[in-house]
Parts: structure tokens; C-alpha cells; sequence
């Protein structure tokens, strides 16, 4: 059932809105944004080495299922139970219709809009705070960032806590380039571009140019979440991208 798994993966005192960081007063539009942004935290992908990151994103799927569901939702906030499910849930559907297609043209623009811009800086801040100064905790979770942006990242928390934006939190100088964690971190990301290296060599020598596009592709998918639901939100106007790591470099 929903509930079970959801409760194996959160706890048995979960709240839902609480898992996707929304109010009882959410929008659908807020519930999609918030699901968005926790089932990013949590995608395989992104939590290689834990083995409860599988069960906490299918759980997070369940989530979103009840919440974006008028009367599963009703019956959940009029009981605080999880509504039943007697089915078991076909997920390639269902996150093929949440996880739309990723075009490199759409990515390309919106790296170049996005990078260096004030809004980036605004998510680099709101990471800063809500990680508690840890610069490691910024670029696992502003979009697009890399190791490569932590000085940058730094400078920009630098400047804002000169400008009384944000308070100086201890997380700062433990995690601040040059620091051990930022060694550490270095360390992680080389690693974790060798590995890529590797994989795609592999997939050259096995595969043709058409089958590599199309692995190309659906990793990149996997990795950023729904990407192009994010363009089109931001292109429409309607609201503000979500944040995601940069693909690993070729």
C-alpha cells in the first residue's frame, strides 16, 4: 500500500506536504514544485552508495500521487490516514509523463540565462541558509553547480552577508575553500568525473552513434529531473525554476 511504503521510507510520523517542504494551503503548482525539488534530492543518481535513496523516491512518487489527486487528498487531510491503493504502481508511465524529453538547445539556453544571473545568487543565499552555511550543501543543491563554483558561490555568500542579506552561520569557515571539507569535496568530484569518463568510453565502444545519443539522453534525463517542465515554466512566466546539478562534463 501507499502508506506503507511511504512510512518504511519516512517514518511512521511522516507528514506528506512536510515531504515536499509545502503548507495545507499548497497549490497544485506548489505541490508539483515541491515534489519536484525533494524527488531531486533524492534520485538514485544523486545518492549513489545509499541504499534508501530507490524506496525514498518511489515513496516521494506516492506522495505526490495522493497530493495531486483532489480526492485522495480530501480524504487525507480530513484523516490524516493515507488513502489505500489495491494496485501496484506502474512507474515508467508515470514519471515518463512527469519526466518530459531533455533537448540540448533547451539546456544550452538556459545555463546561459541562468548562471551568473540574480536569481542564481538568490538560490546560492536560500542554500546558504537552509544548509547553515555549508558551501557543500549549496552546490548539491543550487541548479547547475558543480565543485568548479564553489569559490564563486563563496564570494557571492561573502558579499551578501557584507550586505546584511544573510547572517555569517558556522557552516561557512568549516566548509569555505581551502578548508578540509573542500579538500574533500575536490577529492569526490575528480573521482566522480573519472568515473563518468569511464563510463562513457565504454558506452562508445559498445554501442553506435545513435544508440550513444539516446543513452546520452536518458541520462541526462534520470540526473536533472524534469528539465523541460522547468524551461517551460520558466519561459511561460508561470514560475520559478527549481534548483539541480549541472550534468558531469564529457
Amino acid at each position: 500500500m501507499a502508506g506503507a511504503m511511504i512510512q518504511e521510507a519516512f517514518g511512521k510520523d511522516v507528514e506528506l506536504y512536510e515531504l515536499l517542504g509545502v503548507g495545507r494551503a499548497a497549490t497544485s503548482a506548489d505541490i508539483k514544485k515541491g515534489y519536484y525539488k525533494a524527488a531531486l534530492r533524492w534520485h538514485p543518481d544523486k545518492n549513489q552508495g545509499k541504499s534508501d535513496a530507490t524506496l525514498k523516491f518511489q515513496a516521494l512518487g506516492e506522495v505526490h500521487r495522493i497530493l495531486s489527486d483532489p480526492d485522495l487528498r480530501a480524504q487525507y487531510d480530513s484523516t490524516g490516514c493515507f488513502p489505500k491503493s489495491q494496485c501496484k504502481m506502474d512507474w515508467r508511465p508515470y514519471f515518463a509523463k512527469l519526466f518530459k524529453p531533455v533537448t540540448k538547445q533547451r539546456l544550452d539556453d538556459f545555463t546561459r540565462q541562468y548562471v551568473g544571473s540574480d536569481e542564481e545568487r538568490q538560490d546560492v543565499l536560500g542554500a546558504y541558509v537552509d544548509g547553515n552555511g555549508d558551501l557543500g550543501y549549496i552546490i548539491d543543491n543550487v541548479m547547475l553547480a558543480t565543485e568548479e563554483d564553489a569559490a564563486r558561490f563563496e564570494e557571492l555568500v561573502r558579499s551578501g552577508i557584507s550586505a546584511g542579506e544573510v547572517q555569517l552561520l558556522p557552516g561557512l569557515a568549516l566548509s569555505a575553500c581551502g578548508s578540509a571539507q573542500a579538500k574533500k569535496r575536490q577529492r569526490k568530484a575528480s573521482r566522480e568525473a573519472k568515473q563518468a569518463s569511464k563510463i562513457q568510453k565504454g558506452m562508445r565502444k559498445t554501442r553506435d552513434a545513435g544508440d550513444l545519443a539516446a543513452a546520452i539522453q536518458g541520462r541526462m534525463q534520470a540526473r536533472s529531473g524534469d528539465f523541460l517542465a522547468q524551461l517551460e515554466e520558466r519561459y511561460s512566466g508561470s514560475s520559478k525554476p527549481k534548483r539541480m546539478k549541472r550534468p558531469a562534463a564529457s
